[in-house]
Protein backbone atom coordinates (compact mmCIF):
# COMPACT_ATOMS: atom_id res chain seq x y z
CA UNK A 1 0.00 0.00 0.00
CA UNK A 2 2.83 2.38 0.85
CA UNK A 3 4.47 2.02 -2.56
CA UNK A 4 1.16 2.54 -4.33
CA UNK A 5 0.43 5.68 -2.32
CA UNK A 6 3.93 6.99 -3.01
CA UNK A 7 3.27 6.44 -6.70
CA UNK A 8 0.07 8.46 -6.53
CA UNK A 9 1.86 11.31 -4.74
CA UNK A 10 4.58 11.39 -7.42
CA UNK A 11 1.88 11.52 -10.10
CA UNK A 12 0.11 14.44 -8.41
CA UNK A 13 3.35 16.27 -7.70
CA UNK A 14 4.36 16.02 -11.34
CA UNK A 15 1.09 17.66 -12.41
CA UNK A 16 1.54 20.37 -9.78
CA UNK A 17 4.84 21.40 -11.33
CA UNK A 18 2.88 22.83 -14.25
CA UNK A 19 0.33 24.81 -12.23
CA UNK A 20 0.71 28.45 -11.21
CA UNK A 21 0.60 29.13 -7.46
CA UNK A 22 -2.84 29.26 -5.87
CA UNK A 23 -4.28 32.79 -6.12
CA UNK A 24 -6.03 34.41 -3.18
CA UNK A 25 -9.55 33.62 -4.35
CA UNK A 26 -12.54 34.06 -2.06
CA UNK A 27 -15.63 31.89 -2.51
CA UNK A 28 -18.41 33.73 -0.77
CA UNK A 29 -17.03 34.67 2.64
CA UNK A 30 -14.42 31.91 2.64
CA UNK A 31 -10.80 31.56 1.57
CA UNK A 32 -11.01 27.95 2.66
CA UNK A 33 -10.78 26.37 -0.78
CA UNK A 34 -7.52 28.23 -1.45
CA UNK A 35 -6.13 27.28 1.97
CA UNK A 36 -6.94 23.63 1.39
CA UNK A 37 -5.41 23.66 -2.05
CA UNK A 38 -2.18 25.14 -0.68
CA UNK A 39 -2.12 22.49 2.06
CA UNK A 40 -2.68 19.74 -0.51
CA UNK A 41 0.07 21.02 -2.77
CA UNK A 42 2.67 21.68 -0.09
CA UNK A 43 2.10 18.34 1.62
CA UNK A 44 2.21 16.43 -1.66
CA UNK A 45 5.24 18.21 -3.09
CA UNK A 46 7.25 18.15 0.15
CA UNK A 47 6.60 14.46 0.78
CA UNK A 48 7.42 13.63 -2.83
CA UNK A 49 10.69 15.53 -2.51
CA UNK A 50 11.54 13.47 0.58
CA UNK A 51 10.70 10.29 -1.31
CA UNK A 52 12.63 11.10 -4.48
CA UNK A 53 15.23 13.71 -3.55
CA UNK A 54 14.31 15.64 -6.71
CA UNK A 55 14.78 19.33 -6.05
CA UNK A 56 12.09 20.49 -8.50
CA UNK A 57 9.38 19.24 -6.14
CA UNK A 58 10.85 21.16 -3.22
CA UNK A 59 11.27 24.30 -5.31
CA UNK A 60 7.65 24.14 -6.44
CA UNK A 61 6.46 23.73 -2.84
CA UNK A 62 8.57 26.69 -1.73
CA UNK A 63 7.11 28.77 -4.54
CA UNK A 64 3.61 27.87 -3.30
CA UNK A 65 4.50 28.81 0.28
CA UNK A 66 6.03 32.14 -0.67
CA UNK A 67 3.00 33.00 -2.77
CA UNK A 68 0.64 32.24 0.14
CA UNK A 69 2.89 34.19 2.51
CA UNK A 70 2.44 37.22 0.25
CA UNK A 71 -1.36 37.21 0.51
CA UNK A 72 -2.78 40.35 2.08
CA UNK A 73 -4.17 38.15 4.87
CA UNK A 74 -5.45 34.59 5.40
CA UNK A 75 -9.05 35.71 6.02
CA UNK A 76 -9.24 35.79 9.82
CA UNK A 77 -12.97 36.54 9.70
CA UNK A 78 -13.42 32.82 8.88
CA UNK A 79 -10.65 31.34 10.99
CA UNK A 80 -10.77 27.84 9.53
CA UNK A 81 -9.09 29.41 6.50
CA UNK A 82 -6.26 30.69 8.70
CA UNK A 83 -5.92 27.36 10.50
CA UNK A 84 -5.47 25.32 7.35
CA UNK A 85 -3.22 27.88 5.66
CA UNK A 86 -0.98 28.19 8.71
CA UNK A 87 -0.64 24.41 8.88
CA UNK A 88 0.27 24.28 5.18
CA UNK A 89 3.00 26.90 5.38
CA UNK A 90 4.37 25.70 8.74
CA UNK A 91 4.62 22.04 7.76
CA UNK A 92 6.25 22.96 4.47
CA UNK A 93 8.73 25.18 6.31
CA UNK A 94 9.66 22.26 8.57
CA UNK A 95 9.99 19.66 5.81
CA UNK A 96 12.02 21.93 3.54
CA UNK A 97 13.80 24.13 6.08
CA UNK A 98 17.36 23.36 4.96
CA UNK A 99 16.49 24.33 1.37
CA UNK A 100 15.06 27.75 2.25
CA UNK A 101 17.26 30.80 2.04
CA UNK A 102 17.42 33.09 5.10
CA UNK A 103 15.25 35.59 3.26
CA UNK A 104 12.63 32.94 2.46
CA UNK A 105 12.63 31.68 6.05
CA UNK A 106 12.08 35.23 7.25
CA UNK A 107 9.23 35.90 4.82
CA UNK A 108 7.44 32.66 5.67
CA UNK A 109 8.04 33.09 9.41
CA UNK A 110 6.73 36.65 9.40
CA UNK A 111 3.62 35.52 7.51
CA UNK A 112 2.94 32.79 10.07
CA UNK A 113 3.28 35.32 12.89
CA UNK A 114 1.36 38.22 11.34
CA UNK A 115 -1.31 36.36 9.37
CA UNK A 116 -1.68 33.25 11.49
CA UNK A 117 -0.69 33.42 15.14
CA UNK A 118 -1.30 37.05 16.09
CA UNK A 119 -4.81 37.23 14.59
CA UNK A 120 -5.72 34.23 16.74
CA UNK A 121 -5.40 36.46 19.82
CA UNK A 122 -7.28 39.41 18.32
CA UNK A 123 -10.97 40.10 18.95
CA UNK A 124 -13.12 37.28 20.26
CA UNK A 125 -12.20 33.92 18.76
CA UNK A 126 -15.04 31.52 19.51
CA UNK A 127 -13.18 28.51 18.14
CA UNK A 128 -10.60 28.66 20.96
CA UNK A 129 -13.04 27.20 23.49
CA UNK A 130 -15.56 25.65 21.09
CA UNK A 131 -16.72 22.05 21.20
CA UNK A 132 -16.88 21.48 17.45
CA UNK A 133 -14.39 20.72 14.65
CA UNK A 134 -13.18 24.34 14.51
CA UNK A 135 -11.38 23.76 17.81
CA UNK A 136 -9.21 20.96 16.44
CA UNK A 137 -8.60 22.47 13.01
CA UNK A 138 -7.62 25.92 14.21
CA UNK A 139 -5.54 24.77 17.18
CA UNK A 140 -3.68 22.30 14.94
CA UNK A 141 -2.78 25.07 12.52
CA UNK A 142 -1.76 27.43 15.30
CA UNK A 143 0.44 24.82 17.04
CA UNK A 144 2.15 23.98 13.74
CA UNK A 145 2.79 27.68 13.21
CA UNK A 146 4.05 28.11 16.77
CA UNK A 147 6.53 25.27 16.39
CA UNK A 148 7.77 26.75 13.10
CA UNK A 149 8.57 30.15 14.63
CA UNK A 150 9.44 29.11 18.19
CA UNK A 151 13.07 30.09 17.70
CA UNK A 152 12.17 33.70 16.85
CA UNK A 153 9.01 34.13 18.96
CA UNK A 154 9.35 31.73 21.91
CA UNK A 155 6.87 33.47 24.20
CA UNK A 156 4.20 33.66 21.50
CA UNK A 157 4.79 30.01 20.65
CA UNK A 158 4.44 29.01 24.30
CA UNK A 159 1.12 30.84 24.63
CA UNK A 160 -0.24 29.19 21.48
CA UNK A 161 0.73 25.68 22.54
CA UNK A 162 -0.49 26.03 26.12
CA UNK A 163 -3.79 27.40 24.82
CA UNK A 164 -4.24 24.39 22.56
CA UNK A 165 -3.42 21.85 25.27
CA UNK A 166 -5.89 23.55 27.60
CA UNK A 167 -8.77 23.80 25.14
CA UNK A 168 -8.57 20.75 22.87
CA UNK A 169 -10.24 18.57 25.55
CA UNK A 170 -13.42 20.61 25.02
CA UNK A 171 -13.86 19.38 21.46
CA UNK A 172 -12.55 15.91 22.32
CA UNK A 173 -15.14 15.44 25.07
CA UNK A 174 -17.96 16.62 22.82
CA UNK A 175 -16.61 14.61 19.89
CA UNK A 176 -15.75 11.25 21.44
CA UNK A 177 -17.24 10.77 24.91
CA UNK A 178 -18.16 8.14 25.95
CA UNK A 179 -17.81 5.59 23.12
CA UNK A 180 -16.13 7.52 20.31
CA UNK A 181 -19.21 8.68 18.36
CA UNK A 182 -18.80 12.02 16.60
CA UNK A 183 -21.87 14.28 16.96
CA UNK A 184 -21.36 16.05 13.64
CA UNK A 185 -21.52 12.81 11.64
CA UNK A 186 -18.92 10.68 9.82
CA UNK A 187 -17.84 13.37 7.35
CA UNK A 188 -17.02 15.85 10.07
CA UNK A 189 -15.49 13.00 12.07
CA UNK A 190 -12.94 12.79 9.26
CA UNK A 191 -12.36 16.54 9.36
CA UNK A 192 -12.22 17.04 13.11
CA UNK A 193 -10.37 13.80 13.82
CA UNK A 194 -7.76 14.26 11.12
CA UNK A 195 -6.79 17.63 12.56
CA UNK A 196 -6.98 16.29 16.11
CA UNK A 197 -4.53 13.54 15.17
CA UNK A 198 -2.29 16.03 13.36
CA UNK A 199 -2.19 18.16 16.50
CA UNK A 200 -1.36 15.16 18.70
CA UNK A 201 1.35 14.06 16.25
CA UNK A 202 2.84 17.57 16.27
CA UNK A 203 3.02 17.62 20.06
CA UNK A 204 4.42 14.12 20.23
CA UNK A 205 7.05 14.93 17.63
CA UNK A 206 8.12 18.17 19.30
CA UNK A 207 7.90 17.17 22.97
CA UNK A 208 7.80 13.38 23.01
CA UNK A 209 4.29 13.45 24.50
CA UNK A 210 0.84 14.85 23.84
CA UNK A 211 0.24 15.95 27.45
CA UNK A 212 -2.45 13.34 28.01
CA UNK A 213 -4.72 14.51 25.19
CA UNK A 214 -4.88 11.13 23.46
CA UNK A 215 -6.14 9.66 26.76
CA UNK A 216 -9.31 11.76 26.67
CA UNK A 217 -12.32 9.45 27.35
CA UNK A 218 -13.74 7.84 24.24
CA UNK A 219 -10.91 8.80 21.90
CA UNK A 220 -9.48 5.29 22.07
CA UNK A 221 -12.86 3.95 20.85
CA UNK A 222 -13.54 6.30 17.97
CA UNK A 223 -12.29 3.82 15.38
CA UNK A 224 -15.18 1.58 16.45
CA UNK A 225 -17.57 4.41 15.56
CA UNK A 226 -16.26 4.88 12.04
CA UNK A 227 -16.30 1.13 11.37
CA UNK A 228 -19.85 0.77 12.69
CA UNK A 229 -21.21 3.72 10.70
CA UNK A 230 -19.84 2.38 7.41
CA UNK A 231 -22.49 0.19 5.79
CA UNK A 232 -21.91 -2.99 3.79
CA UNK A 233 -22.04 -0.86 0.61
CA UNK A 234 -19.14 1.25 1.92
CA UNK A 235 -21.38 4.29 2.32
CA UNK A 236 -21.50 6.05 5.69
CA UNK A 237 -24.45 6.58 7.99
CA UNK A 238 -24.67 10.13 6.69
CA UNK A 239 -26.61 11.90 9.41
CA UNK A 240 -26.11 15.63 10.07
CA UNK A 241 -24.09 17.51 7.43
CA UNK A 242 -22.47 14.55 5.72
CA UNK A 243 -21.82 13.41 2.16
CA UNK A 244 -22.85 9.95 1.02
CA UNK A 245 -19.36 8.56 0.54
CA UNK A 246 -16.31 7.69 2.59
CA UNK A 247 -12.72 8.49 1.63
CA UNK A 248 -9.31 7.18 2.59
CA UNK A 249 -8.30 8.70 5.91
CA UNK A 250 -4.98 9.67 7.44
CA UNK A 251 -6.72 9.65 10.82
CA UNK A 252 -7.73 5.99 10.54
CA UNK A 253 -4.13 4.97 9.83
CA UNK A 254 -2.79 7.08 12.70
CA UNK A 255 -5.39 5.83 15.17
CA UNK A 256 -4.86 2.17 14.27
CA UNK A 257 -1.17 2.51 14.95
CA UNK A 258 -1.54 4.70 18.03
CA UNK A 259 -3.96 2.38 19.80
CA UNK A 260 -2.66 -0.91 18.36
CA UNK A 261 -5.99 -1.60 16.65
CA UNK A 262 -5.31 -3.25 13.29
CA UNK A 263 -9.04 -3.98 13.02
CA UNK A 264 -9.61 -0.26 12.47
CA UNK A 265 -7.41 -0.38 9.37
CA UNK A 266 -9.85 -2.92 7.99
CA UNK A 267 -10.40 -4.35 4.52
CA UNK A 268 -12.74 -1.49 3.66
CA UNK A 269 -10.18 1.15 4.62
CA UNK A 270 -7.44 -0.70 2.76
CA UNK A 271 -9.67 -0.84 -0.31
CA UNK A 272 -10.30 2.91 -0.12
CA UNK A 273 -6.59 3.59 0.27
CA UNK A 274 -5.77 1.26 -2.63
CA UNK A 275 -8.35 2.97 -4.81
CA UNK A 276 -7.00 6.46 -4.21
CA UNK A 277 -3.42 5.21 -4.53
CA UNK A 278 -4.06 3.58 -7.89
CA UNK A 279 -5.95 6.54 -9.35
CA UNK A 280 -4.15 8.77 -11.83
CA UNK A 281 -6.36 11.83 -12.36
CA UNK A 282 -5.69 14.10 -15.31
CA UNK A 283 -5.93 17.19 -13.14
CA UNK A 284 -5.31 17.96 -9.47
CA UNK A 285 -5.60 21.71 -9.88
CA UNK A 286 -8.55 21.97 -7.50
CA UNK A 287 -7.13 20.06 -4.57
CA UNK A 288 -7.50 16.59 -3.14
CA UNK A 289 -6.98 14.59 0.04
CA UNK A 290 -4.66 17.12 1.60
CA UNK A 291 -3.58 15.19 4.70
CA UNK A 292 -3.30 11.75 3.12
CA UNK A 293 0.39 12.19 2.21
CA UNK A 294 1.12 12.12 5.94
CA UNK A 295 -0.27 8.56 6.12
CA UNK A 296 3.01 7.34 4.67
CA UNK A 297 4.60 8.10 8.05
CA UNK A 298 2.22 5.76 9.91
CA UNK A 299 1.49 2.86 7.55
CA UNK A 300 3.34 0.35 9.71
CA UNK A 301 0.07 -0.66 11.34
CA UNK A 302 0.16 -3.88 13.43
CA UNK A 303 -1.15 -6.90 11.53
CA UNK A 304 -4.37 -8.67 12.39
CA UNK A 305 -8.04 -8.07 11.73
CA UNK A 306 -10.75 -9.05 14.17
CA UNK A 307 -14.37 -8.77 13.03
CA UNK A 308 -16.14 -5.74 14.44
CA UNK A 309 -19.13 -6.24 16.76
CA UNK A 310 -22.50 -6.55 15.05
CA UNK A 311 -23.95 -3.69 17.09
CA UNK A 312 -22.68 -0.30 18.24
CA UNK A 313 -24.13 2.35 20.53
CA UNK A 314 -22.69 5.78 21.18
CA UNK A 315 -23.80 5.64 24.81
CA UNK A 316 -26.62 7.54 26.47
CA UNK A 317 -24.35 10.44 27.45
CA UNK A 318 -23.20 11.06 23.90
CA UNK A 319 -23.98 14.56 22.65
CA UNK A 320 -25.80 13.05 19.65
CA UNK A 321 -26.81 9.45 20.47
CA UNK A 322 -26.73 6.94 17.61
CA UNK A 323 -26.84 3.18 17.27
CA UNK A 324 -26.02 0.72 14.49
CA UNK A 325 -27.00 -2.93 13.97
CA UNK A 326 -25.94 -5.40 11.30
CA UNK A 327 -26.96 -8.99 10.67
CA UNK A 328 -23.52 -10.28 9.69
CA UNK A 329 -20.25 -9.19 8.09
CA UNK A 330 -21.04 -10.08 4.48
CA UNK A 331 -21.53 -7.61 1.63
CA UNK A 332 -25.26 -8.43 1.59
CA UNK A 333 -25.79 -7.93 5.32
CA UNK A 334 -28.78 -6.09 6.70
CA UNK A 335 -27.52 -2.91 8.36
CA UNK A 336 -29.46 -0.12 10.06
CA UNK A 337 -28.33 3.13 11.63
CA UNK A 338 -30.55 5.13 13.98
CA UNK A 339 -30.15 8.69 15.20
CA UNK A 340 -31.44 10.50 18.28
CA UNK A 341 -30.40 13.89 19.66
CA UNK A 342 -31.69 17.42 19.03
CA UNK A 343 -32.03 19.18 15.65
CA UNK A 344 -30.09 22.12 17.11
CA UNK A 345 -27.06 19.87 17.70
CA UNK A 346 -23.77 20.52 15.86
CA UNK A 347 -24.38 20.54 12.09
CA UNK A 348 -27.76 19.13 13.05
CA UNK A 349 -30.69 18.25 10.83
CA UNK A 350 -34.33 17.77 11.79
CA UNK A 351 -33.82 14.02 11.85
CA UNK A 352 -34.46 12.77 15.39
CA UNK A 353 -35.59 9.15 15.10
CA UNK A 354 -34.36 8.85 11.52
CA UNK A 355 -32.85 5.67 10.12
CA UNK A 356 -30.93 4.39 7.11
CA UNK A 357 -31.16 0.78 5.95
CA UNK A 358 -29.13 -1.46 3.68
CA UNK A 359 -29.69 -5.08 2.67
CA UNK A 360 -28.55 -7.27 -0.21
CA UNK A 361 -25.91 -4.70 -1.15
CA UNK A 362 -28.25 -1.71 -1.61
CA UNK A 363 -29.29 1.27 0.52
CA UNK A 364 -33.08 1.16 0.58
CA UNK A 365 -33.74 3.84 3.20
CA UNK A 366 -31.57 6.85 2.41
CA UNK A 367 -30.54 10.19 3.89
CA UNK A 368 -29.86 12.91 1.32
CA UNK A 369 -27.04 14.32 3.44
CA UNK A 370 -25.68 17.82 3.45
CA UNK A 371 -26.65 20.83 1.37
CA UNK A 372 -24.12 23.04 -0.43
CA UNK A 373 -23.25 25.83 2.02
CA UNK A 374 -22.25 28.38 -0.61
CA UNK A 375 -25.44 27.80 -2.61
CA UNK A 376 -27.65 28.42 0.42
CA UNK A 377 -25.70 31.45 1.61
CA UNK A 378 -25.81 32.91 -1.91
CA UNK A 379 -29.60 32.63 -1.78
CA UNK A 380 -29.54 34.91 1.24
CA UNK A 381 -30.59 32.31 3.79
CA UNK A 382 -29.11 32.26 7.29
CA UNK A 383 -27.77 28.73 7.17
CA UNK A 384 -26.26 28.70 10.65
CA UNK A 385 -29.24 30.03 12.58
CA UNK A 386 -30.83 27.00 14.26
CA UNK A 387 -33.54 28.82 16.23
CA UNK A 388 -37.15 27.63 15.86
CA UNK A 389 -38.55 28.84 12.55
CA UNK A 390 -35.11 29.83 11.23
CA UNK A 391 -34.03 29.59 7.60
CA UNK A 392 -32.03 26.43 8.30
CA UNK A 393 -35.19 24.37 8.74
CA UNK A 394 -36.62 25.59 5.41
CA UNK A 395 -33.82 23.83 3.52
CA UNK A 396 -35.14 20.55 2.19
CA UNK A 397 -32.16 18.33 3.00
CA UNK A 398 -31.87 19.79 6.50
CA UNK A 399 -35.50 20.22 7.54
CA UNK A 400 -38.10 17.57 8.37
CA UNK A 401 -39.42 16.90 4.85
CA UNK A 402 -36.43 14.82 3.69
CA UNK A 403 -35.81 12.55 6.67
CA UNK A 404 -37.08 9.11 7.65
CA UNK A 405 -39.04 10.36 10.65
CA UNK A 406 -42.51 10.80 12.06
CA UNK A 407 -44.50 13.97 11.31
CA UNK A 408 -47.50 15.31 13.25
CA UNK A 409 -49.82 17.51 11.20
CA UNK A 410 -46.83 18.33 9.00
CA UNK A 411 -45.17 20.34 11.75
CA UNK A 412 -41.39 20.49 12.33
CA UNK A 413 -39.76 18.77 15.27
CA UNK A 414 -38.96 20.82 18.36
CA UNK A 415 -35.57 22.33 17.57
CA UNK A 416 -34.19 22.00 21.09
CA UNK A 417 -35.97 18.80 22.03
CA UNK A 418 -33.45 16.01 22.54
CA UNK A 419 -34.49 12.44 21.83
CA UNK A 420 -32.68 9.63 23.62
CA UNK A 421 -31.72 6.00 23.26
CA UNK A 422 -33.51 4.31 26.16
CA UNK A 423 -32.86 0.65 25.35
CA UNK A 424 -30.16 -1.06 23.32
CA UNK A 425 -29.06 -4.63 22.70
CA UNK A 426 -27.39 -6.56 19.90
CA UNK A 427 -30.53 -6.69 17.76
CA UNK A 428 -32.62 -3.63 18.60
CA UNK A 429 -32.71 -0.01 19.76
CA UNK A 430 -35.55 1.91 21.37
CA UNK A 431 -35.70 5.70 21.07
CA UNK A 432 -37.71 8.09 23.19
CA UNK A 433 -38.80 10.81 20.74
CA UNK A 434 -41.20 12.61 23.10
CA UNK A 435 -39.17 15.86 23.45
CA UNK A 436 -39.22 16.29 19.66
CA UNK A 437 -43.03 16.37 19.50
CA UNK A 438 -44.25 17.57 22.91
CA UNK A 439 -46.76 18.91 23.80
CA UNK A 440 -48.57 17.35 20.84
CA UNK A 441 -47.89 13.91 22.34
CA UNK A 442 -47.69 12.52 25.82
CA UNK A 443 -45.21 9.83 24.71
CA UNK A 444 -43.55 8.97 21.40
CA UNK A 445 -41.20 6.03 20.91
CA UNK A 446 -39.59 4.27 17.97
CA UNK A 447 -38.06 0.79 18.20
CA UNK A 448 -36.00 -0.67 15.38
CA UNK A 449 -35.03 -4.34 15.32
CA UNK A 450 -33.21 -6.60 12.88
CA UNK A 451 -35.11 -9.86 12.49
CA UNK A 452 -34.08 -13.16 10.87
CA UNK A 453 -34.01 -13.02 7.10
CA UNK A 454 -32.36 -9.57 7.12
CA UNK A 455 -35.72 -7.96 7.86
CA UNK A 456 -35.94 -4.55 9.52
CA UNK A 457 -38.89 -3.89 11.81
CA UNK A 458 -39.81 -0.32 12.78
CA UNK A 459 -42.35 -0.07 15.60
CA UNK A 460 -43.75 3.39 16.44
CA UNK A 461 -45.99 4.20 19.40
CA UNK A 462 -47.69 7.56 20.06
CA UNK A 463 -49.91 8.34 23.04
CA UNK A 464 -51.81 11.43 24.16
CA UNK A 465 -52.53 12.83 20.70
CA UNK A 466 -55.48 15.10 20.15
CA UNK A 467 -58.14 13.19 18.16
CA UNK A 468 -57.74 13.78 14.44
CA UNK A 469 -54.07 14.77 14.53
CA UNK A 470 -52.49 13.33 11.39
CA UNK A 471 -49.40 11.22 12.06
CA UNK A 472 -47.21 10.52 9.04
CA UNK A 473 -44.56 7.85 8.57
CA UNK A 474 -42.07 8.73 5.81
CA UNK A 475 -38.95 7.27 4.21
CA UNK A 476 -36.64 8.56 1.48
CA UNK A 477 -35.47 6.05 -1.14
CA UNK A 478 -33.74 5.90 -4.51
CA UNK A 479 -35.41 2.60 -5.37
CA UNK A 480 -38.37 2.35 -7.77
CA UNK A 481 -41.60 2.21 -5.73
CA UNK A 482 -44.73 0.38 -6.79
CA UNK A 483 -48.03 0.39 -4.92
CA UNK A 484 -49.59 -3.01 -5.50
CA UNK A 485 -53.28 -3.71 -6.09
CA UNK A 486 -53.63 -5.00 -2.54
CA UNK A 487 -52.28 -1.71 -1.15
CA UNK A 488 -48.85 -3.04 -0.23
CA UNK A 489 -45.63 -1.39 -1.38
CA UNK A 490 -42.73 -2.89 -3.30
CA UNK A 491 -39.35 -1.23 -3.91
CA UNK A 492 -37.13 -2.34 -6.78
CA UNK A 493 -33.50 -1.77 -7.62
CA UNK A 494 -32.45 -3.71 -10.68
CA UNK A 495 -33.33 -7.32 -9.96
CA UNK A 496 -33.57 -6.70 -6.23
CA UNK A 497 -36.85 -6.20 -4.41
CA UNK A 498 -37.85 -5.02 -0.95
CA UNK A 499 -41.33 -5.45 0.46
CA UNK A 500 -42.51 -2.64 2.73
CA UNK A 501 -45.48 -3.80 4.80
CA UNK A 502 -47.47 -2.09 7.53
CA UNK A 503 -50.16 -3.28 9.92
CA UNK A 504 -52.24 -0.10 10.01
CA UNK A 505 -54.66 1.89 7.84
CA UNK A 506 -53.54 4.69 5.56
CA UNK A 507 -52.78 4.48 1.85
CA UNK A 508 -49.20 4.58 0.63
CA UNK A 509 -48.21 7.77 -1.16
CA UNK A 510 -45.21 8.36 -3.39
CA UNK A 511 -43.78 11.88 -3.48
CA UNK A 512 -41.87 12.38 -6.75
CA UNK A 513 -38.42 13.90 -7.12
CA UNK A 514 -39.84 17.15 -8.52
CA UNK A 515 -41.45 17.90 -5.14
CA UNK A 516 -38.35 17.15 -3.10
CA UNK A 517 -36.82 20.61 -3.21
CA UNK A 518 -37.49 24.33 -3.18
CA UNK A 519 -36.05 26.81 -5.71
CA UNK A 520 -32.94 27.44 -3.58
CA UNK A 521 -32.30 23.74 -2.84
CA UNK A 522 -30.00 21.41 -4.74
CA UNK A 523 -31.80 18.84 -6.90
CA UNK A 524 -32.13 15.29 -5.61
CA UNK A 525 -32.12 13.20 -8.81
CA UNK A 526 -33.69 9.78 -8.40
CA UNK A 527 -34.95 10.39 -4.87
CA UNK A 528 -38.53 9.70 -3.80
CA UNK A 529 -40.40 9.85 -0.52
CA UNK A 530 -42.76 7.04 0.43
CA UNK A 531 -45.21 7.74 3.23
CA UNK A 532 -48.58 7.03 4.79
CA UNK A 533 -50.75 9.09 7.14
CA UNK A 534 -53.06 7.92 9.92
CA UNK A 535 -55.39 10.21 11.93
CA UNK A 536 -55.32 9.82 15.71
CA UNK A 537 -58.41 8.03 17.04
CA UNK A 538 -60.60 9.26 19.88
CA UNK A 539 -58.34 7.78 22.57
CA UNK A 540 -55.31 9.62 21.11
CA UNK A 541 -53.15 6.49 20.81
CA UNK A 542 -51.48 5.15 17.68
CA UNK A 543 -49.17 2.20 17.16
CA UNK A 544 -47.95 0.51 14.01
CA UNK A 545 -45.26 -1.81 12.74
CA UNK A 546 -43.55 -1.33 9.39
CA UNK A 547 -41.33 -4.13 8.06
CA UNK A 548 -38.74 -3.85 5.31
CA UNK A 549 -38.13 -7.33 3.92
CA UNK A 550 -35.63 -8.20 1.17
CA UNK A 551 -37.18 -10.60 -1.36
CA UNK A 552 -35.57 -13.21 -3.52
CA UNK A 553 -35.95 -12.69 -7.24
CA UNK A 554 -39.51 -13.46 -8.39
CA UNK A 555 -40.64 -13.88 -4.77
CA UNK A 556 -44.09 -12.67 -3.87
CA UNK A 557 -44.92 -10.16 -1.19
CA UNK A 558 -46.42 -12.86 1.01
CA UNK A 559 -43.25 -14.92 1.00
Amino acid sequence: VGQALAGRLRHDAELMLGYPPQPREMIGRRLLSASRNVLYRVNTLAVTFRLTGKREYADRAIREMLNAAAYSDWNPSHFLDVGEMTLAVAVGCDWLYELLTPEQRSMIGQAIIKKGLKPSFQEKQGWVRSSNNWNAVCHAGMVAGALAVADRKPELARRVIERAVKNLPRSMKAGYFPNGAYPEGPMYWAYGTEFTTVLLALLDGAFGEDFGLSAQPGFDKTGDFILATTGPTGKPFNYADCVNSRGASFATVWLARKFDRPDWFDAGMKKLLARVSEARPRSVAEGGNRLLPLALLYLQVPKGENPAPLAYCSGGKSLVPISVHRSDHTAKAAWVGLKAGAPAGPHGHMDGGSFVFEAEGYRWAADLGMEDYTRIEAAGLKLWDSAPGADRWKIFRIGPESHNILRLDGQPQNVNGKSRIVKFNEHSTKLDLTPLYAPAVKKATRTAALLPGRVLEIRDRLTGLAPGVEATWQMCTFAEPEIRADGTLLLRHGKQELAVNKNCPGDWQIVPETQLRRPFDSPNPGARMIRFTVPAPADGNLEWIVTLSPLRRNASLSR
